[in-house]
């Protein structure tokens, strides 16, 4: 469980603050709920349920300045896949984000990356729902590791920009 303001990553907008907990009657019975404030947006509120299996597989503790480190160093070794299968391609790249393991979310920007340059080669564009996960990707990634980092979001999507379109 989480503590009144921690900052922690919610997948399903990125970087938020924990602002209070509350217990509301939900269904007829006494639930708690985080009442999230994004850091992206001060003036949105978000409400999620504590211990609910379904919300609570999108809140992540945020990562240590070691984690994010090794997970860089990592990025050369992630290979890009590609999933021919719109609808499979849809369903997996949505289930890596909303899981927010970080290494994966860099595979998917890897393989949109990938992907796009080969397109782009034959004059054609990402589909918008590629295009979508690549943006929700970035902005996940470079959220979190500009925070714990303490860079802004302009150098880290530099820096990442930098070792992943150099990428074999």
């Amino acid at each position: 469980m989480f503590n009144v303001g921690d900052t922690i990553v919610y997948t399903s907008c990125g970087l938020c603050k924990i602002d209070r907990i509350t217990k509301k009657i939900f269904n007829g019975e006494e639930k708690e709920f985080y009442i999230l404030k994004p850091l992206s947006d001060a003036k949105s509120t978000l409400q999620v349920q504590v211990n609910n299996p379904l919300t609570n597989i999108k809140l992540k503790s945020l990562l240590t300045r070691k984690e994010i480190t090794e997970i860089i160093n990592e990025i050369p070794n992630v290979k890009p896949y590609w999933i021919e299968n719109e609808n499979e391609r849809k369903k997996i790249f949505s289930e890596i984000i909303r899981n927010g393991e970080r290494i994966k979310i860099l595979g998917v920007m890897i393989s949109i990356i990938e992907h796009s340059k080969g397109l782009k080669d034959k004059g054609r564009k990402l589909h918008a729902c590629d295009e979508n996960y690549l943006n929700d990707a970035k902005k996940l990634i470079s959220e979190e590791f500009s925070y714990v980092l303490e860079m802004t979001k302009e150098d880290i999507d530099l820096y990442l920009k930098n070792i992943i379109g150099t990428k074999e």
